[in-house]
């Protein structure tokens, strides 16, 4: 049966990044051709996108990965209206949500151009902008968690940075396995982090940290800590983490050059989730679509909140990263396209 879906425009709206600049001054929204699909690619109408903290650290230098102009934005969700050849068994109208690639124009645009391979599809109580809110943060954690650590039931999780959408996420994630969960947060946050699912809430900064955690642990340290910022030494984790036990990192790996061996046995994790696409490695990219699928079924469930802070719409974009910047929210923003 022939598409009889409508013929898009030929200009569409994007939050384009001309180049780095701290004061985010060089993100601009501007009218840009409605880009096509190609072999193994669909088009999206988007109808949402999440913000992230590598949009404002693409587009300030803080990392050095920009390759302007750069339609930004990495997570987005919406409908198929038009599917390229190889392309598997997508069709248009399908309702869907990736995590996209760091060096292709992103998703805070009216449309996005979204490699097959790595599609889940939204389930029809999931809103689009719940769907959003997944990929980035949710499946770094889910990476983590699941597939890195192989978190069990009756295990103990530590999460550093317990209040950010990954900590957030962690916690969740932890609680649906049936993982005892003790979040480092402040005291302003940690009704937010029991909320979301921990068992015990501690003060990073306190002096006795470590003394607090052995005694909930038997005397030994956590099974498994996942660790957001890079604390520098990496004495200061594995002190908190038992023998033989997992250490897993988001940011740049801990400096490791005066952890004494023998003492800790540790194995230590470096999370990349994105990085899958700059190393062309297919089989991870592939396991995108299935770690959204297993985010996606926990939220339909009740079982996961997205933890949707503030809506904006396209034009807010550059506020709302420098608000991310600032740390003003500690939630996902979303962008609301459709």
């Amino acid at each position: 049966m022939p598409d009889k879906s409508p013929l898009p425009p030929a200009l569409m709206r994007a939050v384009v990044c001309d180049g780095a600049d701290k004061s985010l001054s060089t993100l601009h929204l501007r009218q840009l051709p409605v880009p096509a699909a190609g072999p193994g690619e669909v088009r999206v109408r988007l109808h949402a996108a999440s913000l992230n903290p590598v949009d404002w650290k693409l587009a300030d230098g803080t990392v050095p990965w920009l390759d302007p102009p750069l339609i930004m934005g990495l997570d987005g969700a919406g409908v198929i209206d038009q599917v390229g050849d190889d392309a598997g068994n997508w069709q248009v109208g399908d309702r869907v949500v990736w995590h996209g690639n760091l060096s292709k124009p992103g998703v805070l645009a009216d449309y996005g151009i979204a490699p097959a391979h790595v599609l889940a599809r939204i389930p029809d109580q999931v809103s689009f902008a719940a769907a959003a809110a997944l990929p980035c943060a949710g499946m770094t954690a889910y990476q983590a968690l699941v597939r890195k650590a192989r978190l069990q039931a009756g295990q103990t999780l530590l999460v550093q940075g317990a209040s950010g959408a990954v900590g957030g996420f962690a916690l969740q994630i932890a609680t649906s396995l049936s993982a005892t969960t003790i979040a480092l947060a402040n005291a302003a946050q940690a009704g937010r982090a029991r909320a979301l699912g921990a068992d015990h809430v501690l003060d990073r900064r306190d002096p006795a940290l470590v003394e607090k955690i052995r005694a909930l642990t038997g005397g030994y340290g956590v099974d498994v800590m996942l660790e957001v910022a890079n604390p520098g030494d990496a004495r200061k984790s594995l002190d908190l983490v038992r023998y033989n036990g997992q250490l897993l990192c988001i940011d740049p790996m801990p400096n490791l050059a005066d952890v004494p061996p023998y003492t800790y046995a540790a194995s230590i994790h470096e999370v990349a989730l994105g990085g899958a696409y700059a190393a062309g490695h297919r089989p991870t990219q592939e396991d995108f679509a299935v770690m959204l699928t297993a985010l996606l079924e926990l939220v339909a469930t009740g079982r996961l909140d997205p933890m949707i802070e503030r809506r904006i719409c396209l034009d807010q974009v550059p506020e709302g990263l420098v608000a991310m910047r600032e740390g003003s929210h500690t939630g996902k923003t979303i962008v609301e396209i459709g």
